[in-house]
């Protein structure tokens, strides 16, 4: 998994992501996932701030999102929470700087949240600190219910679940 989500998000292999998504599908059909599809207005993929959007061409975790609302009916809000600050990358980072890296980094659209389940989409939960800061956001600007789901976690690296 880890060369394929290197080679989507880091050598602009864009292809990837409608397979990549297939894994995302698959495990929205286990318990309790099955039934909180059914709950869910919108699915939000982890926003990259523009600068890192310009220099990419693209969002690994929009590209993500999209494929895998493309096998469901519920829509992918794109912009319903931006990146306002150009946060350094998380590689290499302990838990506690990652948090602090991405505290306030968020910023989500009211009228495009406010009362809605909100499914975050992103390509690695390794701490959880970028999911938590994105649902902190979307919470503050009204959401409802907001699940996250990641395509993978890293092996061998401690990691701990933050409640979104």
């Amino acid at each position: 998994m880890q060369p394929a989500i290197h080679a989507l998000k880091y050598e602009g292999r864009v292809e990837l992501a409608h397979i990549l998504a297939r894994y995302l599908s698959a495990a929205v059909l286990e318990t309790p996932w099955r039934e909180i599809m059914t709950r869910l207005d919108g699915i939000v993929p982890v926003p990259l701030h523009a600068q890192k959007m310009n220099e990419r061409g693209y969002n690994q975790t929009w590209l993500l999102a999209d494929s895998f609302a493309s096998k469901s009916a519920i829509p992918v809000l794109d912009g319903a929470v931006v990146r306002v600050n150009a946060t350094r990358s998380q590689v290499g980072l302990s838990a506690q700087e990652r948090a602090a890296n991405v505290q306030n980094a968020f910023q989500a659209v009211p009228r495009q949240v406010r009362g809605k389940s909100l499914l975050l989409v992103d390509d690695v939960y390794t701490t959880g600190a970028t999911m938590a800061a994105c649902a902190a956001a979307l919470r503050r600007d009204g959401a409802g219910e907001v699940f996250g789901l990641a395509l993978a976690r890293p092996d061998q690296q401690e990691t701990r679940n933050i409640s979104l």
